[in-house]
């Protein structure tokens, strides 16, 4: 058995690598750290200027460090971690400019790729999700309607991480986006009824995408979703835990629907 000592002052994540025994951890020591599950200690270290949020891609090849501060993702070969990011994005959400000035705090809180490797989903604390271009950095869509977790950043905040994180993702093909709810429910976005997702024409917003389909899903706040991709099961959890299956279809529409507003529970 292999102990891998972290930071002292708190993990905020761990990703594994999807390829081999890798995974790393972001601390609150504002770091990265690379480490190999074979060994106890680090194989790479970045310091950065602000405690950050990581994620792998699909390949293993790349990983993306969100920096809440400026409101930035840097995007790092695996291979050359020692060197500057090859790319950074941007996370400028022009909209919230006409809700509030100056501009409440964009909190990013996860970070997970599409499985084919083109948009990187982006979680925050507020009512909104973002996909983003994985290799341009554009804004493509804004995933609106859920409630957040965390309350609202007070005008002028710092940027900081308090309880939501775990509650967005993609399912395995790619196609659609579970987010969970401070009203305990199931989210559900259609992306591939999108076609090809755009960038938007200069001085436009990100086209906004409402939940195609709402779940009934805890009594309390629901606060992580995960998939299994081999089984094609749903895992969420709020003060319990559930384990959903794919709807095969055939449910009466009156139980996935009863009241017609689009919320559907599924047995």
């Amino acid at each position: 058995m292999t102990t891998n000592t972290f930071s002292t002052l708190g993990v905020t994540k761990s990703e594994v690598s999807p390829t081999d025994d890798g995974f790393m951890s972001s601390s609150l020591d504002n770091t990265v750290r690379l480490w190999d599950l074979r060994t106890p200690s680090t194989r790479g270290l970045l310091n950065l200027p602000y405690s950050g949020v990581v994620a792998y891609d699909t390949s293993g090849v790349v990983f993306a460090v969100a920096l809440n501060l400026y409101s930035k993702i840097l995007l790092y070969d695996t291979s050359n971690f020692d060197k500057e990011p090859f790319q950074t994005i941007s996370v400028d959400d022009t909209a919230l400019a006409r809700i509030s000035f100056p501009v409440r705090p964009l909190v990013m809180t996860s970070l997970e790729f599409s499985t084919n490797g083109k948009w990187l989903l982006v979680g925050t604390s507020g009512g909104t999700h973002y996909i983003m271009d994985a290799y341009d950095g554009y804004m493509l869509a804004r995933l609106t309607r859920h409630q957040p977790l965390d309350p609202k950043q007070p005008l002028g905040a710092q940027p900081t991480r308090l309880i939501s994180g775990e509650e967005v993702c993609w399912t395995p093909d790619s196609k659609y986006v579970l987010s969970g709810s401070e009203d305990g429910k199931i989210y559900i976005w259609d992306i591939a009824s999108r076609g090809e997702l755009t960038p938007p024409k200069p001085g436009r917003d990100a086209d906004t995408l409402q939940p195609s389909v709402v779940l009934d899903g805890h009594v309390g706040p629901t606060r992580c979703l995960r998939f299994n991709p081999r089984y094609a099961m749903l895992a969420t959890a709020s003060n319990d835990l559930a384990f959903w299956l794919a709807d095969s279809g055939n449910a009466d529409t009156e139980d996935r629907d009863r009241d017609g507003d689009g919320d559907t529970r599924m047995h």
